[in-house]
């Protein structure tokens, strides 16, 4: 019990402080995509953007020349997907690909 109250009494209660950080509200018309975002879909030859089907050697050279005119980096978000067959490494190396051509890498989903 002596040892017990000794903790108690020597031990220094430290507080940890947290940055605070003021996140942006989402809008409802932000959340769904617009028509000028680019979709990158992985096949096992192929890649898709926006439905038009391209070689993957061809992505980055592609997906530069579509991302020049954009300014704001939300502009320059490329979601990215891969079909269920595909191998995880085809999908990492778009996401390079699409870093390549300075878009920013968006993964997402698709719920069947």
């Amino acid at each position: 019990m002596l040892l017990l109250i000794f903790f108690i009494v020597t031990t220094s209660f430290v507080i940890q402080r947290s940055l605070f950080s003021e996140l942006p509200s989402v809008t409802p018309e932000k959340e769904k995509a617009t028509p000028e975002t680019l979709t990158v879909l992985v096949d096992e030859e192929f890649v898709y953007l926006n439905e038009e089907r391209i070689k993957m050697n061809e992505l980055a050279p592609f997906l530069a020349m579509r991302l020049a005119d954009k300014v704001k980096l939300e502009d320059k978000a490329v979601v990215l997907d891969g079909k269920p067959t595909v191998r995880y490494e085809r999908v990492a190396w778009a996401a390079n690909e699409i870093k390549r051509a300075g878009g920013i890498v968006t993964m997402m989903k698709v719920e069947d």
